[in-house]
Parts: C-alpha cells; structure tokens; sequence
C-alpha cells in the first residue's frame, strides 16, 4: 500500500501540476507604445494562462497613455532562474511583448494650482516663499547653484 501512495505521489511530482497564472505589466514606453506583459513559474507547475487577461491588462496600460487598445507583438522571451540537471528551464518567467496602437490622444494634465490671489501688496509667508521658488526655477541656473538658492529660500 505504501508503494502505491509512493508511486502515485512521484507521478504528481514529475507530471506537475497545473496552475493558473495571471500576467502583470513588467515595463514598457510610452514614447515606443510598448508595454511588457509577464508570469511567473515554479518548478513542477504546468502554467496555464489566458492570453486575454494579458490583452485586457496591456490595453488599460495602454489607455491610460491615450492609446486605443494594444495588440501582441512577436514572441515571448523566457528568462529561467533555475534548471535542471539538463539544462532545461524549471523556475522562470515568461514575458510577452504588446504594441500599443490607435491614435494617441493628449493626455489630460491638471493645470497646476495657481497662487490664491489677495489683495496687491500682501502675501502670506508661503505665498511669498511659493513665488520666489517659482522664479528661481524660471533662471536656468546650473544645479548647484540652483540647489544653494533653494535651501537658502527654504531656511527662511
């Protein structure tokens, strides 16, 4: 009996098992309209992915850009983290490439707040302080400097 539960466990173990895996956004460029889709694995799991899920999560990145929608691009890449005694890819992660497309559309900025207005001639502490950073930054001046006039305003 032992022999069996045994053999039947090491079947298991070298068969694997199947497990659901949802990808994740791992990188891309907004300039490139790219966005880089990834899932993990495990030694002795038979991943199973749903290339939709991966479609669906690309095309929101994408969106959020100002993009239409995102269409896979290419391949996939493996990187491995570990290998068997044969060389083959046990633990890694699998990424797949999208490309964004459709027309890009301005992104939606707020305006920065403006300065609370107040009668001419008086200003508060912060308003004061809030000015003088803004012209500072309007000078150009090299980052030294730049950061010298700065603690300077702010210590006062």
């Amino acid at each position: 009996m032992h022999k069996l539960i045994l053999l039947v466990m090491l079947a298991v173990a070298i068969t694997g098992c199947s497990s659901r895996k949802d990808f994740y956004a791992t990188g891309g460029s907004r300039a490139d309209g790219s966005i880089d889709m990834a899932y993990d694995f495990k030694p002795f799991e038979t991943p199973i992915v749903d290339i939709n899920q991966a479609e669906a999560v690309a095309s929101s990145k994408c969106a959020v850009w100002g993009y239409e929608r995102a269409e896979r691009f290419g391949g996939q890449i493996q990187n491995c983290r570990a290998s068997d005694a044969w060389g083959n890819c046990t633990a890694g992660q699998v990424v797949v490439k999208y490309q964004c497309i459709g027309n890009i559309t301005p992104s939606t900025q707020a305006a920065a707040p403006a300065v609370t207005p107040v009668a001419p001639g008086i200003m508060s502490a912060a308003q004061y302080k809030e000015t003088r950073l803004k012209a500072l930054m309007d000078k150009n001046l090299p980052y030294s400097e730049y950061q010298k006039q700065y603690h300077a305003i702010m210590a006062e």
